[in-house]
């Protein structure tokens, strides 16, 4: 399950959403009771590609370790 704000990114390719296999983005939104989540994808700039409805099953948490003390 995925929780607002988790860093994750797009496993299979969507070109119909203009997204790829790889495609970082943040949960926005998550679907009371649904395996539905509203999702963020960033460029490799930072800026945003848009927002897109994907299921749990099109993403993977990334789970990221702070560098910085």
């Amino acid at each position: 399950m995925l929780g607002e704000h988790d860093v994750v990114t797009v496993r299979v390719d969507l070109p119909g959403e203009g997204l790829a296999a790889g495609d970082v983005g943040a949960v926005v939104h998550c679907y009371p009771g649904r395996d539905a989540y509203e999702v963020e994808v960033f460029d490799q700039f930072g800026r945003s590609k848009g927002v897109v409805t994907l299921s749990g099953s099109q993403l993977l948490r990334l789970n990221l370790v702070s560098l910085v003390a």
